[in-house]
């Protein structure tokens, strides 16, 4: 007797899952098909109960499959051996054959026990289009003893995630799942958590772009840990929700784009859209979103995935493969370095900087820049360290001017006041000093107090930016750099943070 097992979570089943099961049955020859839904399955989460997925495989599979209920009545977690065993006990003699899709046999390894499984059944995966490869398939007969066949299948790239997404941003499915799941998805409310921000994202978007924003969602999802999923979903969503606003409406948002290129403007307004239009008030998420353009220095993990998952979703023109391979760092690397000469090539004159340092933060060596990295600094400093000896007396005065700069700050109800030593790190300056205002009279008057008072110790500034919009005023003391704000840009920026992670700042104290 011949009975095939096809488990999976099917959160939901779709019509790929049913042309799987359909071929198994045929090709195989099997006497029996046991459809087994997950009850909970120890390497994700499910969005929809175990019972309704359960009743949704009983509509796709029902017709010409077994659709077991013992996974979904176990105590615990779901291991595929278990179940093996199970049938294996209740079928005494007959020869099993576990269905799996390709990237599980890649994956076979990481599996609970795969050589008893190995032991108990026939693996037989289903191939689409080619998709694996012959030393796949010789690694899991030679390292567990594995005995495969192969299934070949209509190559789709259509996943559980994606159909899930599609009902999420109110997209038809009727072509993708059986009609009997598609009511059960719709009697039940599933996979409707984020529809309503979805809906309202689309009115700020072209088709086009929504498109691009539905793909982007999918790869963060794909890329994101369980606990980071949701964030990552959000992000991922609002990450181009500014695209299309006109600069006659960033006042709306009390945005003030200065000098930054107009490629990364709807980086950085799209933080702000995203709090005052969303309510996201998340700083990891607001950051992600304000830098999937330039990246910057010692970025988080949520802000790679969105600077990856912008780079590599599938509707992208150009080649992915060599981007998605390894790690969410290593994947995040390749992208930065592809962009950045992409940049270089088309955008030399109008590149941020804040693009350049976070270059030189993570492969500066692959475009000959000075590493930003705290190890090549603190090597820097090893070698060149009777340099720095000689450098004592100028390093001690840069700090007394940054000291006087605090206390005429401070005069003028600065508040926040933080000192950032980057003088390791960066050869822009030795330090930088942020404080932020409440009002924009309120940042311009700090500037001009401090102004008169520098002036009238014979320190000039050798450059100052954005006094006219009040938001972000910088101002240039060569040694020194000074950044007013008003407080609810400087959130967003996160400047404070910028480098080490906040290692090197200090609040100001003015005893």
């Amino acid at each position: 007797m011949k009975i095939g097992i096809f488990g999976g979570t099917f959160d939901p089943p779709h019509n790929v899952h049913v042309s799987m099961a359909r071929e198994a049955l045929s090709r195989l020859q099997l006497d029996k098909l046991i459809v087994m839904p997950c009850g909970d399955p120890p390497h994700k989460r499910c969005d929809a109960d175990k019972r309704v997925r359960l009743q949704m495989c009983r509509a796709a599979f029902g017709d010409f499959a077994e659709v077991s209920d013992y996974e979904i009545n176990l105590d615990g977690k779901s291991y595929t051996v278990n179940t093996l065993l199970h049938f294996a006990e209740q079928y005494k003699g007959a020869q099993l054959y576990l269905i799996v899709g390709g990237d599980s046999l890649a994956s076979f390894d990481k599996w609970y026990r795969p050589k008893d499984i190995a032991k108990l059944c026939t693996l037989a995966v289903a191939q689409r289009g080619g998709n694996v490869s012959p030393s796949t398939v010789s690694e899991a007969e030679r390292k567990f003893g594995a005995k495969v066949v192969l299934l070949q299948m209509t190559p789709s790239s259509l996943s559980s995630t994606e159909i899930r997404l599609r009902y999420d941003f109110g997209l038809d499915n009727g072509d993708l799942v059986p009609a009997a799941v598609d009511r059960c998805v719709s009697d039940n409310g599933l996979y409707r958590k984020h529809s309503a921000m979805t809906q309202a994202v689309s009115r700020y978007l072209t088709p086009r772009r929504f498109e691009h924003t539905f793909y982007v969602v999918k790869r963060g999802q794909e890329l994101a840990r369980d606990d980071v999923k949701e964030k990552a979903f959000v992000a991922c969503l609002l990450h181009d929700v500014a695209k299309y606003i006109p600069e006659s409406d960033y006042g709306k948002y009390r945005f003030t784009k200065g000098d930054l290129p107009d490629s990364v403007v709807h980086s950085f307004l799209g933080s702000y859209v995203a709090y005052y239009d969303f309510g996201i008030d998340d700083r990891d998420i607001l950051r992600a979103i304000a830098y999937h353009t330039t990246g910057r220095p010692d970025m988080s993990e949520l802000e790679k995935l969105v600077y990856v998952a912008d780079k590599t979703e599938d509707t992208r023109p150009y080649p992915l493969e060599h981007l998605k391979r390894g790690t969410l760092d290593e994947q995040f690397v390749a992208c930065l370095k592809e962009a950045y000469r992409v940049c270089l090539q088309r955008h030399c004159d109008s590149l941020s900087p804040l693009s350049e340092l976070t270059i030189r933060w993570y492969c500066a060596e692959d475009f000959g820049l000075r590493p930003l990295t705290a190890d090549a600094c603190k090597e820097e400093e090893i070698k060149s360290n009777n340099k720095e000896k000689n450098n004592m007396t100028e390093a001690k005065e840069s700090l007394a001017a940054v000291q006087q700069i605090c206390k005429v700050l401070a005069e003028k109800q600065a508040t926040d006041i933080k000192i950032v030593e980057i003088r390791a790190l960066s050869d822009l300056a030795d330090y930088f000093v942020i404080c932020s205002g409440r009002s924009i009279p309120q940042v311009k008057a700090i500037f001009d107090h401090l102004e008169e008072q520098m002036e009238k110790q014979g320190r000039f500034a050798a450059r100052k930016e954005g006094y006219s919009e009040g938001r972000w005023i910088a101002v240039d003391y060569g040694d020194v750099i000074v950044h007013i704000f008003h407080k609810d840009t400087r959130e967003v920026y996160g400047l404070d943070n910028l480098w080490n992670n906040g290692g090197n700042v200090t609040d100001y104290n003015a005893d």
